[in-house]
């Protein structure tokens, strides 16, 4: 019987760590366990703007080229249990994700802090065999 109990349990964990999201009227699932490996900063041409951060906590910034950074927070995304959705190669190691995003304030108004509350989807494509991942 305890085991039962046991099992119970890890199963509500999980799936109290999924949160649901409509996007562009799209339902998707996601949870703030992100993968380690994806984690760092991502720069065009490795020193240029757009500029991500993605760390293991759900949170970071993303600066479009020419705008203030606006702070985000982050979801890996996954099916409504929890299993993340990774998009795999049949011939290496890399594999493609998709982060949900939600913009949060820039400092700016206007055109340029219109994302501030808004929601995305981008993709980070891990390229190990190229070494660097792409991300937007």
């Amino acid at each position: 019987m305890s085991v039962i109990t046991i099992i119970a349990l890890v199963v509500t964990a999980t799936a109290q760590n999924v949160e649901k999201f409509t996007i562009k009227e799209n339902t998707y699932y996601g949870t703030k366990a992100i993968p380690e490996e994806i984690t760092g900063i991502y720069k065009y041409e490795k020193d240029k703007e757009p500029i991500v951060e993605i760390k293991n906590n759900g949170t970071g910034y993303c600066q479009m080229h020419g705008d203030n950074p606006y702070s985000v927070e982050y979801w890996i995304e996954t099916d409504e249990k929890g299993t993340i959705q990774k998009r795999t190669s049949e011939i290496n190691s890399n594999y493609i994700v998709v982060l949900i995003v939600k913009y949060g304030s820039n400092g700016e108004s206007g055109p340029f802090g219109s994302r501030a509350g808004t929601y995305n989807r981008i993709d980070v494509a891990m390229s190990f065999d190229t070494g660097f991942a792409i991300v937007l």
